[in-house]
């Protein structure tokens, strides 16, 4: 199956938020910079975003995390496996106060952790046996054996509120970005939180703060797809 290209995506959200915003009557053409050109008593350019709580490239971002835990257990249970250990599977929460900082110390702690519950039954598994591992929240033991075991994350969720702050940085980015658009007559700027990524999942509160101010964007709108959810910002 092929990759789902960034325009593919950009489409995909704007069809479902056309669909929760009544949109001025017009002809809408998919392009680049900005994403979504809509033609009709004016032009109207409709850049489309996520709204990601942290920057990718940050080590500690969600999006970094997420592949650093990934990464640890799949590690951790290959060695433990090729040390013919049991064929059990494990299921992880982590904890993300404290994200991962040094890969290898964690796949060790993780592979020690393993032989120190490998005799145990199926269930949770108590605190006070990974307190030495801030990193872990929660770890659950399914003791029965299988052939294909395989060692899992589960997610943990602790949905923040929005961030004034955050959402600036990303008002304030697109604008600079704005200079290379295709001209209309406005422009638009439609920011997507995804709930289904926990990256971006975070609670939407409409008196949270006053309205931003811009000088390239008519409407800044946050939206959140799945839920209808609509917040104009500007």
């Amino acid at each position: 199956m092929n990759k789902r290209t960034n325009q593919d995506i950009e489409k995909y959200y704007f069809e479902m938020f056309r669909k929760d915003y009544p949109l001025p009557p017009g002809t809408i053409t998919y392009t680049d910079a900005p994403d979504v050109i809509l033609e009709g008593a004016k032009q109207i350019g409709i850049e489309i975003t996520n709204f990601f709580i942290e920057e990718g490239s940050l080590p500690v971002s969600e999006q970094a995390q997420r592949i650093l835990r990934k990464k640890v257990v799949s590690r951790a249970q290959q060695i433990y496996h090729a040390q013919n250990g049991k064929s059990f599977e494990i299921t992880f929460g982590f904890n993300k106060a404290n994200p991962i900082q040094d890969q290898k110390i964690l796949t060790t702690k993780i592979l020690q952790l393993a032989r120190n519950v490998e005799m145990n039954g199926t269930g949770e598994v108590p605190k006070k046996i990974f307190e030495v591992i801030p990193e872990l929240s929660f770890v659950y033991l399914n003791a029965e054996e299988y052939s294909n075991a395989k060692w899992r994350i589960v997610q943990n969720y602790n949905v923040r509120v929005i961030s004034k702050d955050r959402l600036l940085d990303i008002v304030r980015v697109k604008e600079v970005k704005s200079k290379k658009y295709k001209k209309c007559d406005v422009y638009w700027l439609v920011i997507v939180v995804n709930f289904i990524n926990p990256a971006q999942d975070q609670e939407i509160q409409v008196d949270l703060f006053e309205k931003i101010q811009t000088n390239i964007f008519e409407k800044v709108i946050i939206y959140k797809p799945f839920f209808s959810h609509i917040l104009e910002v500007t």
